[in-house]
């Protein structure tokens, strides 16, 4: 817990301007948040940790569904697109303290595999409201999640595309497996286009999706 705590810290305090002290404000609140809930988590149980390949998502197809472009891509991009990357898809929101913590080494994922060109990272950025069983029809708030969205980039001045499931079909497809779903959630889709690996919920540490992500790209090496 000292190292988390040393690296929110850290996290909080990176590439600030003259306009960060409000943003700065509505980051730290998140984090306090996102901290409460890891602490109530590490009280009732085990929540994100477990093994990654156990979730039931893994070994299925990634379901077919189109992403609009929200932030830094002008593009939609489709689930069918996944196929021949090893691609990284991340349910985040700016409202989730736990979402938060695990942005900085998202980042650090980013940059470190920047220079292969089968990897890619698809952040997708959610307002909240959509939870797994929720009935009729959905929207995502889009224009304030743009804003709060692009408040979180700019305090580390990056240009991560970001995108968003505007009717929340890719989570309704992917909770028909199993509803096992929350924010952030993680999950690795193989060369095969199909889920390897899922990561509910932020641990502490991101080194497990780095590592699995190295692993899928030199098995499609060999």
């Amino acid at each position: 817990m000292p190292r988390l705590f040393s690296r929110i810290t850290a996290a909080t305090h990176r590439k600030t301007n003259s306009r960060s002290g409000k943003t700065m404000i509505f980051v730290l609140l998140c984090v306090l948040a996102g901290l409460a809930v890891m602490l109530l988590v590490s009280l009732l149980g085990p929540g994100g940790g477990g093994a990654a390949t156990s979730h039931p998502w893994v070994g299925q197809q990634v379901p077919p569904a189109q992403l609009q472009p929200l932030l830094n891509v002008d593009t939609a991009i489709d689930t069918d697109s996944f196929a021949g990357k090893v691609t990284l898809v991340n349910f985040w929101g700016p409202w989730c303290g736990p979402c938060l913590m695990e942005f900085p080494e998202l980042l650090e994922i980013r940059e470190r595999y920047a220079d292969e060109p089968d990897f890619q990272l698809i952040p997708i950025s959610c307002d909240g409201r959509w939870m797994p069983g929720q009935a009729g029809l959905f929207e995502e708030g889009t224009e304030q999640l743009k804003h709060d969205s692009q408040l979180i980039l700019a305090q580390y001045n990056s240009d991560l595309p970001v995108y968003v499931d505007m009717n929340a079909n890719l989570r309704q497809e992917l909770a028909k497996t199993a509803r096992q779903f929350g924010y952030p959630t993680n999950f690795l889709v193989g060369r095969d286009g199909k889920v390897s690996a899922v990561w509910v919920g932020y641990g502490g540490d991101l080194a497990p999706i780095s590592k699995a992500i190295g692993v899928e790209l030199k098995s499609g090496q060999e």
